[in-house]
């Protein structure tokens, strides 16, 4: 039997690197409060974002994120980036939202450098084992050794490692890396994270055949769960240990334990761990015949499942509500930023107009030079051509509205305005080009009239 499910909603498989240190809460509040600088601010958010995924307040979470994008777009900070898309993952890992985390983290690598992006393989690797895609989990391991890691996110690569090979039922693999798991300098201060290494010890030796070490393993496992108070683990770990003694025919000491865990369960109203606890139950009784005992938790067991299923269905749903809410705040951002390029590049076009202008007035109205007309046709072809951006940029938001982004609509409007513009750019050049004529005759008889009065008083001298 596949021991995947043992995995699922262990958050701190989503470490972030060992050397990142994370804002108290109360600090990350104190921030958020005061603080006006976004920079400050994303750090207050992110810390106080990792607090509500790893207590499950998921609504709370969301919110944080979406700012947290928000400003991360706005600041154009690929690191950013990274760590939001990471966070997203990591909430749906939690939620066992697997698909919606691979695409996460993978939107996350494409931001992401260096050691986070290490970190990022353990994560997408972490995924694909859940999902049993084994191979394609060691895959991205080999590449997160590629970055040199030590203390504990080197204990998470070589914890990945050996879950890997447990699932692939390689006992001696995933004993050797355990055990480099184990030599790590740096000790693992994650309950989570240990008490997983805990069990997956124990279920090393069950399948390399040693059942007294395993027992010991696993029972190391409930004992350190309830001094950690780790109540959803002690519950899926429980369920492991269960189907291990019911392996080994131990079927009363499975019951006990099996019933001690739905206590647990219907006390903590984890809903899953209700199901999969009365499916162990259920099987208890087969081989007891409790025929009562059998209905009461085959029923039970469907209806906590169709409970499980409706609440999937239902976090799916949000999942897309969320994935297009970032979405709209990827818009907003884009158009906000149009808008600010498309008014600086009208204050760009009207400086050109404004110089070319300029340029024209000084070679119509400047009384110390002769100006050719062939200045005048090309500086009228700039302006002509500044006036055409000028209108295009800012009329374009308005052409988008009426023509719904058509580009054969849009092509036809500037074509429109362009055949406005053509014959009165004409009627302006002729009218420029007959000014500059006439200033041309009027310069050359001024000359002429200096050189006859010049010669006339030369022959009197």
């Amino acid at each position: 039997m596949k021991y995947f499910f043992v995995l699922a909603g262990f958050l701190f498989i989503l470490l972030q690197s060992s050397a990142q240190q994370y804002i108290i809460v109360d600090s990350a509040r104190k921030i958020l409060r005061t603080t006006k600088n976004p920079e400050e601010r994303f750090r207050g958010l992110r810390a106080l974002d990792r607090f509500y995924y790893t207590t499950g307040l998921f609504d709370s979470s969301a919110l944080l994120q979406k700012e947290m994008f928000a400003i991360a777009k706005d600041l154009k900070r690929d690191s950013m980036m990274a760590i939001v898309y990471r966070a997203i993952g990591n909430r749906y890992i939690i939620k066992t939202d697997y698909n919606f985390s691979l695409v996460s983290y993978s939107k996350a690598l494409e931001y992401a450098s260096g050691i986070p992006r290490a970190s990022l393989y353990g994560n997408l690797a972490y995924v694909y084992i859940v999902t049993e895609n084994n191979e394609v989990a060691l895959s991205y391991l080999e590449k997160m050794k590629s970055v040199n890691q030590t203390g504990q996110d080197l204990f998470f690569r070589n914890l990945l490692y050996g879950i890997v090979y447990n699932n692939l039922e390689k006992p001696d693999s995933s004993l050797f890396y355990f055990r480099k798991a184990e030599d790590v300098p740096v000790k693992m201060t994650d309950a989570l994270l240990n008490s997983v290494f805990l069990l997956q010890m124990g279920r090393a030796y069950e399948l390399s055949g040693e059942t007294d070490l395993a027992d010991t393993w696993y029972k190391k496992t409930l004992a350190f769960c309830k001094e950690k108070n780790l109540v959803s683990s002690l519950i899926q770990h429980g369920n492991v240990y269960c189907d291990f003694l019911l392996r080994s025919g131990k079927y009363e000491e499975a019951k006990l334990l099996a019933l001690e865990n739905f206590s647990i369960a219907k006390k903590s109203g984890i809903t899953e761990g209700i199901s999969s606890v009365a499916s162990t139950l259920r099987k208890i009784y087969i081989h007891d015949a409790i025929k009562d005992s059998i209905i009461f938790y085959s029923q039970l067991q469907i209806d906590y499942k169709d409970s499980v299923n409706n609440q999937k269905k239902a976090a799916e749903f949000q999942n897309l509500t969320f994935a297009q809410q970032l979405r709209e705040i990827d818009e907003q951002t884009k158009a906000r930023e149009a808008a600010e390029d498309r008014k600086q590049n009208i204050q760009y076009a009207l400086i050109a107009l404004g110089i070319v202008t300029l340029i024209i007035l000084y070679l119509l109205l400047s009384r110390s030079f002769i100006t050719n007309t062939k200045w005048i046709e090309f500086w009228g072809v700039i302006a002509l051509l500044i006036i055409f951006e000028f209108l295009n940029l800012l009329l374009h938001p308005f052409l988008e509205r009426i023509t719904l982004h058509s580009p054969a609509l849009m092509l036809l409007a500037l074509v429109c305005i362009a055949a406005l513009l053509v014959p009165l750019h004409h009627r302006v050049e002729k009218w420029a080009t007959q000014r500059l004529v006439e200033k041309n005759r009027q310069l050359r008889l001024a000359a002429a009239r200096r050189t006859i009065e010049k010669l006339g008083t030369d022959k009197t001298t």
